[in-house]
């Protein structure tokens, strides 16, 4: 269990640097258990052997690690990795680093069970250690079913150098403890990935791909085809998220898996589903998944011969709080890709 934990640091910390490089805090799944990354650094999964390269030799080791990962998992589909084409794009941000991993579904009543503190990191300094159980912050009760979210939000809100007081149950008897949050300031960065020009085309390969056949318009299709793709390398400074296509014209697209589908050139009817992490939204899961209709939301999408069309979940800043009617967000073509498509 020891070592699955540490493999789940890793590959968590790494996925972060591929698709945003940071992130305050994350959510991962392993062995059934929900678990909260806070601003767990590379410094938490660093080996001895990373610990004596240069800053640019460890980022690079990293990304290698992460690539061969998706392509190893199928996320570019079919395309050769000499055609990969993406670009990652992260702006300027102030992050929290607490440095904290908590298991959010232990015991919702309970209060958020610590698995682990960042070496020489925030909540480290602050005194939490693993095995405690952290009951409250700043007064606001932290032994829910959203609790996870609410540590989140505090210390997201709080100003450099903000009182952090956490009523904390170790062994069994309760206890203060506090300190003063920190955060850190990246730089604007900006990643490039390949030369090509496909992007995640998912074919198959014979050449065979999974397709939407037809026009909702009623119209003749324009000859040639082109793609609906929803691989996730939307920038997240945009307020653009994770969105998974449901059907097309009403139909379920295929293989299962793809994330990029062969459509013919024309208007075609795109039903979407929003995965936007829960870390940015400011209501439960409960009431996200409550959504009449499963939550799904459709975009019209006029298909160009030989183009890839990338789909994503726009966060509506000012409706971020109100799940009604999926109010918080709406389906979005962020990019169009040139993209030979027979």
């Amino acid at each position: 269990m020891k070592n699955d934990r540490n493999n789940l640091l890793r590959r968590t910390a790494l996925a972060v640097v591929a698709a945003s490089f940071v992130t305050a805090i994350a959510t991962a799944q392993a062995a059934g258990e929900e678990q909260t990354l806070s601003g767990v650094s590379a410094v938490a999964v660093r080996t001895n052997e990373a610990a004596s390269l240069t800053v640019e030799q460890r980022l690079r080791e990293e990304l290698s690690v992460v690539m061969m990962d998706l392509i190893q998992s199928g996320a570019f589909g079919a395309t050769s990795p000499q055609q990969i084409a993406l670009n990652v794009d992260a702006p300027a941000q102030k992050v929290s680093n607490l440095g904290l991993l908590v298991d959010s579904k232990a015991n919702a009543g309970d209060g958020l069970h610590v698995l682990a503190v960042t070496p020489g990191g925030n909540a480290e300094r602050i005194g939490l250690r693993a095995g405690d159980v952290l009951v409250a912050l700043n007064g606001s009760s932290l032994a829910s079913s959203d609790g996870a979210a609410t540590l989140r939000r505090t210390v997201d809100t709080l100003p450099d150098g903000g009182k952090l007081d956490f009523n904390v149950r170790r062994d069994g008897k309760s206890q203060q403890l506090s300190g003063a949050a920190a955060s850190m300031y990246l730089p604007a960065m900006h990643l490039s990935v390949g030369s090509g020009t496909a992007l995640a085309s998912n074919a198959s390969p014979d050449g065979a791909m999974g397709a939407a056949q037809g026009s909702s318009s009623g119209m003749a299709p324009m000859s040639g085809c082109g793609r609906i793709n929803d691989f996730d390398v939307a920038p997240r400074g945009q307020e653009l998220h994770k969105a998974r296509i449901i059907a097309i014209d009403n139909v379920t697209p295929g293989p299962h898996g793809s994330q990029a589908f062969r459509v013919e050139a024309g208007t075609h009817v795109i039903k979407v589903a929003e995965q936007i992490e829960s870390r940015y939204l400011a209501f439960n899961d409960r009431q996200r998944n409550s959504q009449l209709g499963g939550g799904y939301k459709t975009i019209t999408v006029n298909v160009a011969p030989d183009t890839t069309y990338l789909v994503a979940a726009r966060l509506n800043d000012d409706q971020r709080d109100n799940p009604a009617n999926g109010a918080y967000w709406d389906p979005v073509v962020w990019k169009e890709v040139p993209e030979t498509c027979r």
